[in-house]
């Protein structure tokens, strides 16, 4: 899972802003344990994936 959201955030070509609002909205219900349990290795992974996809969100603006 690590790979997949790492791959989902840092292939950031031809993404649009709204893309990237849905990755944060998606990322930040996934570290709310709103889609299920999380482990501590998922939770990494969704936090680093978070930081890169709000990065990415300013750089469209």
């Amino acid at each position: 899972m690590d790979w997949i959201l790492s791959e989902r955030v840092t292939d950031h070509q031809g993404k649009d802003q709204g893309y990237w609002i849905d990755e944060i909205a998606f990322l930040e219900a996934r570290l709310n344990g709103s889609q299920g349990d999380i482990d501590n290795e998922d939770r990494a992974a969704c936090e680093e994936a978070l930081k890169a996809a709000k990065a990415n969100l300013a750089a469209t603006r």
